[in-house]
């Protein structure tokens, strides 16, 4: 029984006649723009099983698109989580909250928590009570729900005072970068002295025309997306109504009646285009999308949050120069601490190969410096010169010339610019104490220009590795064409269920290097470069790239002195990771009797035995040669992150055994995240599809949020970049898991669907998908399964895929089968069924169903397009007739 005050308007819910529910639910109305659903219920302790699933069918009659809250007597003790595992589940499904805290039911023997309120708009209930009152052994639990709606904020925030060039002064500036005589200026004879007058000249016509901005401190309050013609139609709005109501004729109505439909039609552009640039800012960042979502709505607290404070000398200081100081003192010391005693074990001179391919700098032209700015990503982020790649992007028609002469003149001279070596940190904090400097990471900005030319050596570099016999190792998977966390992930999965399926365990240890790509030695760089059949003049650009590098620390526009540093590649730099590619290149050579598994500095090593004592015994061996191998190279082993894990078909309560490094033992863990994918011994990905799931409806929540801000086109556009990239992230790994993990998954994707359409919880999903050309979440899975193939097929994947993914073969000269003139794959033979779930064998049937012309498609672009038609026409909800 529900009591409702008279004047509140409320409708009584019909649930469908097999609903045998003890409830009653209630359509309350407080105003047009304001209502909810208000359903209370109780359990009967003697209920059967059943009650779920007709909870479950009740729920889904409700309209999720609003605000429901259930309440009532669950006779199920929501502390105990066995207790309460399928009721969460379901009330999870649809997103809904417990918010009573606490015991409601107090007795001489026992503690329960049995009433229970749930909603899906928690932020709307402003306090919830748990009270004893004597009328009976169970609590009164209440809650209060506020009334007010949450708007949108007019911003009263005033700006600081701004550096910059003036609008109107931009004209003049261009033709004061376009009338820069660089011929007069450059000698192109000497890098050091043209890299700085090039840099030099720049900021000297920046500063020409910079000026302080100040804000204006009578400036009006504004939302976001009203700019100054939406006021200005605004007013013409308001006096036409005013117009309208004295002279009351027709025409004025009309005018006003034009002019309001206007104002509402720009403001809705205007608000669709801002959270369209906050979408695209955001690069599928959901924490940027929220803190922008929680300064509109007055949420955001970080204006009043609290300076950064470090303990420099044992004493807290604010001071943002000491603590700059402290920063970089401690960046670069704790990277000397771990190359005081360097080795020798890789250093000698190697000869070239002139009967091989020689990796030669070659000068470039103006024509690939303009390819390479325009490839640069958008970042407004200043270097140590104030400039950043927007500035470069904006007037590069200026400055590719003189970029281009002076990057033949560093090639020619084998002279990497001491100026282009100068980098800025921020300091990003991790975890822990935040006046510890320790928990901070730093976060390297280079010289901008310095970009464009390690593009293009890099560039030129990776065609040499390409195109020659020196190339990087195939258990590489960082940053190289055709490869990526994706295929590295699927690779491992194949590769170890594969040696499952024969039995036994896969022992697993997951390494950690403490500062790997700072800590790298130049000279053993130069010497293992040298292996590549590097040219002697390639060598020498490389070497002077790699020295003579200098970094300061930037914390509230203050800059610490600058500080020197030996070793290392540069962070935040484009030849860095692929050096350090190579630096590590040789590994696996002394891993024998197991396998190896690189992405950059990332690397996985793995053996199959029969028992896990044996797998332990083996990997303890291999250690040994990795431990030597990582000394000789100057790179320095985590034990403690360092950890070990036994991969097999079931879980065992048998106690693990132990894996050594140089005495001291690794810990061994039932579940690791490795390259984005929570790995568990099982493989079951349970773990990981639950943080999936979090992932998603922390984004979902913000879309609820602003869905009816949106158009449709940009809702689309926040489905496509800040929901399915989360749901899709290496979709070939972990859909391995059994259909129960995997349902909660589809539900999210359906809900997603239906905050999409703006649709009701009832309403059925495949009407969403036909109207948005969108495949359904079993075509999804297909879909990736499916181009991955196409990819292995056709040598757009990494070579080792395709040991697990291969054509029929058609023979010529004798009868060749159906299958294999089809192109179908040969489904590997896998014993048991947890070996059935991998990728080779589930996409080689899903390849194997598609149509002869989707096989035949001759680029990936043709066949995405193939195969995504094929899915639409044949797919088919189980509920259609």
């Amino acid at each position: 029984m529900i009591y409702i005050k008279e004047h509140i308007r409320c409708k009584q819910i019909e649930w469908s006649c097999d609903n045998e529910l003890e409830c009653i639910g209630l359509n309350v109305t407080l105003s047009p723009q304001m209502s909810f659903t208000l359903i209370g219920m109780y359990r009967p302790p003697s209920t059967k099983s059943v009650f779920f699933d007709q909870f479950n069918n009740m729920l889904r009659e409700c309209d999720f698109g609003k605000e429901v809250i259930l309440m009532g007597d669950f006779n199920i003790n929501y502390e105990d989580k066995a207790c309460r595992k399928t009721l969460k589940r379901i009330t999870n499904t649809f997103d809904l909250t417990q918010l009573v805290k606490g015991p409601t039911r107090v007795t001489c023997c026992s503690k329960t928590q049995i009433d229970l309120v749930f909603s899906n708009k928690p932020e709307r209930v402003t306090k919830s009570f748990n009270m004893v009152t004597g009328l009976s052994d169970h609590n009164l639990t209440l809650i209060a729900r506020k009334l007010s709606k949450i708007r949108f904020k007019l911003s009263t925030v005033r700006k600081p005072d701004q550096l910059r060039i003036p609008k109107s002064e931009l004209n003049y500036f261009e033709n004061a970068i376009n009338g820069i005589n660089w011929n007069d200026l450059l000698s192109y004879t000497d890098v050091e002295a043209d890299s700085e007058v090039f840099l030099s000249t720049i900021q000297a016509t920046i500063n020409g025309f910079l000026k302080k901005i100040k804000s204006k401190p009578g400036q009006k309050s504004t939302l976001p997306w009203l700019n100054g013609e939406i006021w200005k139609l605004m007013k013409e709005r308001d006096y036409a109504l005013k117009t309208a109501l004295k002279s009351k004729l027709e025409h004025d109505r009309r005018r006003f009646t034009m002019l309001r439909n206007k104002v509402m039609k720009e403001i809705r552009q205007a608000k669709a285009n801002f959270f369209i640039n906050i979408i695209g800012e955001a690069k599928g960042n959901s924490k940027l999308i929220w803190e922008n979502l929680k300064k509109l709505t007055g949420k955001d607290h970080s204006k009043t949050a609290k300076r950064l404070e470090i303990m420099v000398n044992n004493n807290l200081t604010q001071d943002a120069v000491k603590i700059a100081i402290a920063f970089n003192s401690y960046f670069i010391d704790s990277v000397k601490v771990l190359t005081q005693n360097p080795s020798t074990g890789f250093l000698g001179s190697v000869l070239v190969n002139d009967a091989q391919p020689v990796f030669i700098i070659r000068e470039v032209s103006e024509s690939k410096v303009n390819k390479v700015i325009s490839s640069l990503k958008n970042s407004k982020s200043k270097d140590v010169f104030g400039l950043d790649s927007t500035f470069l992007k904006n007037y590069k028609e200026s400055l590719i010339g003189p970029i281009t002469k002076v990057t033949n003149t560093s090639i020619g001279l084998g002279v990497f610019p001491r100026v282009w070596k100068s980098a800025i940190i921020t300091a990003i904090f991790k975890s822990g104490d935040p006046a510890d400097v320790s928990n901070y990471r730093p976060i390297s900005i280079l010289p901008v220009v310095s970009k464009v030319v390690e593009k293009c050596v890099a560039e030129q570099l990776i065609s040499h590795l390409n195109n020659s016999p020196f190339t990087l190792h195939s258990m590489q998977f960082g940053f190289r064409a055709k490869h990526s966390t994706e295929t590295a992930n699927c690779f491992l999965l194949e590769n170890v269920k594969s040696k499952m399926d024969k039995g036994g365990v896969v022992g697993a240890v997951f390494l950690d290097l403490r500062k790997a790509f700072d800590t790298v030695n130049h000279e053993i760089l130069i010497t293992k470069l040298s292996k590549f059949n590097f040219s002697p003049d390639a060598l020498r650009w490389m070497k002077s790239y790699l020295e003579g590098r200098t970094q300061c620390v930037r914390v509230s526009n203050e800059l610490s002195p600058t500080l020197s540093y030996d070793v290392g590649v540069p962070q935040g730099s484009i030849l860095g990771p692929l050096l350090f590619s190579l630096y590590i290149n040789d590994l696996p050579s002394v891993c024998t009797g197991s396998e190896v598994q690189m992405y950059a500095d990332d690397t996985v090593i793995y053996v199959h035995a029969k028992s896990k004592q044996q797998a332990a015994q083996e990997l303890t061996t291999v250690m040994v040669q990795v431990t030597k191998w990582l000394s000789d190279s100057c790179l320095h082993l985590n034990v403690k992150k360092t950890v070990c894990m036994f991969f097999t078909k079931r879980a065992t309560d048998a106690t693990e055994p132990d894996v050594y490094v140089s005495g001291e033992k690794l810990q061994v863990v039932s579940d690791f995240k490795y390259l984005g994918i929570i790995l568990d011994s099982n493989l079951s990905f349970k773990k990981h599809v639950k943080k999936v799931i979090q992932i998603t409806k922390f984004n979902l929540a913000n879309f609820r949020f602003i869905r009816n801000c949106l158009t449709t086109e940009v809702a689309r556009l926040y489905f496509k970049s800040m929901i399915l990239p989360h749901l899709t992230y290496c979709l070939t790994s972990w859909t391995q898991a059994c259909h129960t993990t995997l349902k909660p998954i589809q539900s999210v994707y359906k809900q997603a669907l239906k905050v999409l359409d703006r649709k009701p919880n009832s309403h059925h999903h495949c009407y969403i998908l036909r109207k948005h050309e969108l495949l359904s979440w079993e075509n999804l899975v297909q879909y990736t399964d499916a181009c991955l193939v196409f990819k292995i097929l056709n040598g757009l994947a990494p070579p080792p895929l395709s040991t697990f993914v291969k054509q029929k073969i058609q023979t010529y000269g004798s009868r060749s089968t159906r299958s294999a003139m089809r192109g179908d794959c040969i489904v590997p033979l896998r014993k048991s069924t947890f070996s059935k779930s991998a990728f080779s064998v589930r996409a080689s049937h899903v390849w194997n169903t598609l149509p002869s012309d989707t096989h035949n498609c001759t680029t990936y672009h043709t066949f995405t397009k193939c195969m995504k038609t094929w899915l639409k026409v044949n797919q088919i909800c189980e509920h259609n007739p």
